[in-house]
């Protein structure tokens, strides 16, 4: 499916995490010391809005669990939630993101009522663990190995893993483990720059990186191919299918922040995020009212984001299904979400040209 038709309302928990990844920014002693959970009454009118399309007329038809932390490490928020909106409607989907560190009585619980999740899982024990270890420095794989086993009886299970540099040129490695676990759908993705709530860089483009990354992901999705797995990257997020619009990001669909903003994009968790992301906080919790206010010029905007308003992609042989990319990442290096980055087009194009497009259609809907 296209990623932009993954109607999602997403509910970010809180910032608070139990692992201190050495690549993520929750992971700061600063971050950890200021953890902060979303308010509830925000969160069930956010979902409550995006089930009823208010307010751009497009209705959610999943429930999703992300976080700048792990949301996990907010339950009781995950299951008011999860329980309200099956108030509203009993046949809605749920989705989680997670590290897949939980007791074992939310395990159960999140076998029981969860019904995609997405793994963070950076490949076998002795990788995973020193690059994802606890909040003791910890390596904690087996046990989130068991958690996946025990989730996968009832829920799909798939997988999001950071390629480090031990995988970086040896992808096919995480395919193996994986493969091996049960998964049958892998999502891989380069390490990034750690981005801070009110970071005022821009990304760093690594040419060299992004092509090592691409030529290693092809391998890597060739052997999927053999092994039965689908091998997946943001690079060919829309190559089943195509597309005039990237993401959800662009539709907008909502991303119910822990701060109360409201964002389309994952990269944008509040509302002082880096100035080039903040034309994706779209909306605000105003407790008087107990509403959420939406900006439509800022929903005007993004929704304008579209293949035909992006005009370095005329000529791409790669455009259908690509659409200008990730607006985000986009935006973060250049400032501008109808810009372009040379390095990601030049990889895209490059894996459009070695992978059929157009004919896998997946019906599970990317993480």
């Amino acid at each position: 499916m296209r990623l932009c038709d993954k109607k999602a309302v997403t509910v970010n928990p809180t910032n608070k995490c139990n692992l201190r990844c050495e690549y993520c920014v929750a992971s700061s002693a600063e971050e950890q010391a200021n953890t902060i959970c979303i308010p509830l009454d925000f969160a069930l009118k956010g979902i409550e809005d995006a089930l009823q399309g208010n307010p751009t007329g497009i209705r959610a038809e999943i429930v999703r669990f992300y976080s700048p932390g792990e949301p996990t490490q907010a339950m009781d928020i995950i299951r008011a939630c999860t329980e309200y909106a099956r108030k509203i409607n009993p046949d809605i989907k749920t989705e989680i993101q997670t590290n897949g560190l939980f007791s074992n009585e939310d395990t159960r619980w999140i076998a029981e009522n969860i019904d995609i999740v997405w793994f963070s899982l950076d490949g076998p024990p002795e990788i995973n663990d020193a690059h994802r270890p606890d909040e003791h420095g910890k390596g904690r794989t087996l046990e989130i190995e068991n958690n996946m086993a025990l989730i996968q009886k009832k829920s799909f299970v798939g997988v999001r893993s950071t390629v480090v540099e031990e995988t970086m040129e040896n992808q096919e490695l995480l395919v193996s483990y994986y493969k091996k676990l049960g998964i049958d759908y892998l999502v891989l993705a380069p390490v990034l720059r750690q981005i801070k709530r009110n970071d005022v860089k821009k990304e760093e483009s690594e040419k060299n990186d992004i092509m090592i990354f691409a030529h290693n992901f092809l391998k890597a999705y060739s052997y999927g191919l053999e092994q039965g797995v689908n091998v997946l990257c943001s690079l060919t997020s829309n190559f089943d299918q195509k597309t005039h619009t990237y993401c959800p990001g662009c539709v907008p669909m909502p991303k119910l922040n822990p701060d109360g903003s409201v964002s389309s994009c994952d990269l944008a968790f509040y509302r002082d995020t880096n100035e080039s992301l903040k034309c994706f906080i779209y909306g605000e919790w105003d407790n008087e009212s107990s509403s959420i206010l939406y900006f439509n010029d800022k929903i005007k905007f993004l929704q304008s984001r579209i293949l035909y308003n992006l005009v370095h992609c005329i000529g791409c042989n790669a455009r259908d299904y690509c659409a200008g990319w990730c607006a985000a990442r986009i935006a973060r290096q250049t400032g501008n979400i109808f810009d372009f980055v040379p390095d990601y087009c030049e990889a895209i194009k490059y894996l459009q040209k070695n992978i059929v497009c157009g004919e896998n259609i997946l019906n599970i809907p990317h993480p």
